[in-house]
């Protein structure tokens, strides 16, 4: 009976450390393909940053060359009529468009590299991300082969026991 007993305890305990190192292996896998999920995500939002600054370039020169049109226009119109463009509330007008027009050029910019930014820190965090799933990876591993460690020491220990106890029944 004993002997049944000890091989009960021995098959439990392969089979204990089997599971432990079953799950060990699938939560690392689990973190490693996070760490690949976050990797992606950090390239994607770089990617984003990068567009970020290519739309705002392109609207900022949309935005020059609308203004431009637009000074070309009022320019032509006080010309047209007669009024001097070169002193006076005329070239104020003239003047006042154009620094209003630069003014919205260099917002679009500023907004474009605002939004670039916000895309970066994302991707550094996600970056960030993916280094803590890669940690959480290799010691899920470690953990795992030490808790499947106690488990095989501790079934050898029980079994162990089990045999002292039934070697004293038979001496006794």
């Amino acid at each position: 009976m004993c002997d049944l007993m000890m091989a009960l305890t021995i098959g439990s305990t392969i089979m204990g450390a089997a599971g432990q190192m079953q799950q060990t292996q699938a939560t690392a896998a689990a973190d490693r393909y996070n760490a690949q999920i976050a990797d992606m995500n950090a390239r994607l939002a770089e990617r984003r940053a990068k567009d970020a600054i290519e739309r705002g370039a392109k609207e900022e020169q949309r935005k020059r060359m609308e203004v431009a049109k637009i000074v070309g226009a009022q320019k032509a119109a006080m010309a047209a009529s007669g009024v001097d463009l070169t002193f006076g509330s005329p070239l104020d007008v003239i003047v006042d468009t154009a620094v209003l027009g630069e003014l919205d050029a260099l917002t679009i910019r500023s907004n474009a590299y605002r939004e670039a930014h916000d895309h970066r820190v994302d991707a550094v965090s996600r970056r960030a991300g993916a280094q803590l799933h890669r940690m959480q990876a290799r010691s899920a591993t470690a953990g795992g082969y030490l808790q499947a460690a106690g488990t095989i020491l501790g079934g050898a220990g029980k079994a162990y026991g089990q045999y002292k106890q039934s070697t004293i029944g038979v001496i006794s």
